[in-house]
């Protein structure tokens, strides 16, 4: 197995001025899984496909500022554009245009303009925006794209954004709000509520949950359903089974799970490596 081939880009930056939205202290573990995956994935690859791709569906600004503390870090566009072999092609969006304004800024620093497309857009409603920024595949020209999808809240994605997209040869890395949807369980089962069928392409999803264990935690239910779908899609790799919890700092309280859809078993392999060796005190070495 192939591991990650060089150290993680240091996080904490200095602040530049531009827009940067707060998160939370736990949001730095999952940037350091991104950017392990997304750099064994783009090392792994480059040999095997014509072009790989980078999607980033809800991208933010490149830089965050730690909440409660002066302390800012980088984000998932930035951390992607900084893997060992870089994608050949990143496509990168958010509904907020302070967001995309930015991080193109920053994003030049780096060099690889030529190889971004930026789109200040709802990533459900302009999907196939995104789709066309794909460099068309043929037995001639093989493109394989990894996209991760990291929203704020359960709204703002649907399942037939991540169905139109799967479409294309696409591995996913998804972020499950598990703590969401259980603290706001009433608000997210309302009859007047869409939220949850969207989320889970699934119309009829309360009775799915009333034929299914009635003593399922409702995150659970919403995490084991989502992903049956992505199974139906294909993805037999990865998925629940494989998840990465993250926990909050304080009270070490379940928050969100990061779960990785592939329709390869590489993609299982590589995750499996990323879960071992994405402790920031721990050394990462390609096997000689």
């Amino acid at each position: 197995m192939r591991r990650i081939s060089g150290r993680p880009p240091e996080l904490t930056v200095a602040d530049d001025s531009l827009f940067t939205p707060e998160v939370v202290d736990w949001a730095e573990d999952k940037y350091r899984l991104l950017w392990c995956y997304a750099d064994l994935f783009a090392t792994s690859m480059k040999k095997k496909w014509d072009e790989r791709c980078y999607i980033d569906l809800f991208s933010g600004s490149g830089h965050a500022k730690i909440q409660g503390t002066r302390r800012i870090v980088q984000s998932s566009p930035l951390l992607a554009l900084q893997v060992s072999d870089p994608f050949d092609r990143y496509i990168f969006c958010d509904s907020s245009a302070e967001c995309i304004s930015s991080l193109k800024e920053r994003a030049s620093r780096l060099k690889l303009q030529s190889r971004c497309y930026f789109e200040n857009c709802d990533a459900n409603e302009s999907c196939a925006d995104i789709i066309s920024n794909l460099p068309a595949y043929c037995r001639e020209h093989r493109v394989l794209t990894f996209c991760f999808i990291d929203p704020f809240k359960p709204s703002d994605i649907k399942f037939s954004t991540i169905r139109r997209l799967s479409k294309r040869y696409v591995d996913f890395l998804i972020n499950i709000p598990a703590g969401e949807f259980r603290r706001n369980e009433g608000i997210y089962c309302s009859k007047r509520s869409r939220i949850v069928a969207d989320y889970l392409g699934i119309d009829s999803w309360r009775e799915v949950r009333s034929k299914g264990d009635p003593a399922l935690p409702f995150d659970l239910f919403i995490a084991d359903t989502f992903d049956s779908q992505m199974k139906t899609l294909g993805y037999k790799f990865g998925g629940l089974t494989e998840y990465k919890m993250v926990r909050s700092t304080e009270k070490h309280l379940p928050l969100y799970k990061l779960v990785l859809h592939s329709r390869h078993e590489l993609g299982d392999q590589f995750w499996r490596e990323v879960k071992k060796y994405s402790d920031p005190q721990r050394q990462l070495f390609e096997d000689p």
